[in-house]
């Protein structure tokens, strides 16, 4: 009897735990076909005429060739099954994949949950301790001179800085950035540091005790509210599109939000964390309209998708103080570059979609991927995590 196929696209890495017991198994049963692109054309043409059960999607999948929709019309008639080994899934329809061309979609379920809710509480702290600027400060503006990095503190001013990037082996090619970094606070101020502990005129403080608001409860959002009210004792606020969850399913106090048009849902909260999905309800959730119903000084973190910032709004309302400083793993536009007035400011910590790019989920998410295979390809099942 043939063995059912499932494809593995890759360009340079790849990304699967293929030296774990559950691997060598369940290739007993099914074929795992590594497929290393160099050319497009070449890699579509061979989908088309390939006879494979199984499409398991990589991260380098997307820089190959792009979203996995720009593939709908070379997908095989045999396909059964695509296997996303992470969360997100808004790249591809899925209810158009099950109702067009029978195929089940299935992610990883819960089982990111811990690591992206560790990335979370890290730019949470960040954006109330400023810690991307200190480090920043004590590595190259004052080369390690501890007390130096100190003047910047009772700051309520910028300055415009450039960055003259290039690599070394080609210094004829520089790219000059200029950016607004905090200036020197004047020593002639008299400010007093409990009243005025700023750099940059932007605040820095502790969550501690603080209000968060998590937009997105699912198994992500659960887990940072856990983090948060439990290791920083917040009070912790939340919105989920099914409803409320009982305390004593979640473990800890969290109160639900049932109607986002409330201006009390916004204007209590001292720093608001995106775990939503990209679809067309979060698109631009963070707006002009919704950031003016929130205190002055709120921070932003965002883990969930970079479509649910109005990144113009965002902009503005930073350089406003209206959002005091921000923490983001993901962004707007990631298939080419990041916007430089976002990245390049102090009051932003930026990370490059990392939420869940860590050694131990690296072998977790093959190990669920492969159970979701063998559920499908094998046992003629509907999937362990089937998301359509």
């Amino acid at each position: 009897m043939t063995k059912p196929k499932v494809l593995i696209p890759y360009q340079h890495i790849l990304d699967i735990a293929d030296h774990i017991p559950e691997w060598r198994q369940l290739s007993k049963e099914v074929e795992f076909i590594k497929y290393k692109i160099t050319d497009v054309g070449e890699f579509k043409e061979y989908l088309a005429g390939s006879c494979i059960q199984g499409f398991w999607i990589t991260d380098e999948l997307f820089s190959a060739v792009g979203s996995p929709s720009e593939l709908w019309d070379y997908y095989p008639d045999t396909l059964k099954v695509i296997l996303i080994p992470w969360v997100g899934h808004d790249f591809i329809d899925g209810r158009r994949l099950r109702d067009e061309k029978g195929v089940i979609l299935c992610n990883i379920g819960p089982n990111a949950g811990s690591s992206v809710a560790d990335l979370a509480v890290h730019l949470t702290l960040s954006c109330f301790r400023m810690t991307s600027f200190w480090e920043h400060c004590l590595k190259y503006v004052v080369n390690g001179r501890v007390l130096e990095s100190r003047k910047y503190l009772s700051g309520d001013s910028t300055e415009l800085w450039q960055s003259i990037q290039c690599p070394l082996n080609d210094p004829s090619t520089p790219d000059a950035v200029k950016f607004e970094y905090p200036a020197v606070a004047g020593i002639n101020d008299n400010k007093n540091l409990s009243r005025h502990f700023t750099v940059g005129n932007k605040i820095i403080d502790t969550p501690s005790g603080k209000t968060a608001l998590i937009l997105g409860f699912g198994n992500i959002g659960q887990s940072i509210g856990k983090r948060l009210a439990c290791g920083f004792d917040m009070r912790v606020k939340y919105t989920k599109r099914s409803g409320p969850l009982p305390k004593d399913f979640l473990g800890y106090d969290a109160e639900y939000c049932p109607d986002l048009e409330d201006a009390k849902v916004w204007n209590d909260a001292d720093v608001i964390i995106l775990s939503l999905p990209g679809n067309a309800h979060t698109h631009n959730l963070i707006n002009s309209k919704v950031l003016q119903k929130c205190k002055d000084g709120v921070r932003i973190v965002n883990v969930g998708r970079g479509s649910c910032i109005d990144e113009d709004a965002l902009v503005e309302a930073l350089n406003s103080g209206k959002v005091n400083s921000c923490g983001l793993d993901v962004f707007k536009d990631e298939m080419t570059q990041v916007r430089s007035d976002l990245l390049m400011r102090f009051d932003v910590t930026a990370l490059p979609h990392i939420g869940s790019a860590v050694e131990s989920l690296a072998v977790k998410q093959t190990a669920v991927t492969l159970q979701n295979a063998e559920s499908i390809l094998v046992k003629h099942e509907g999937g362990v995590f089937p998301v359509n």
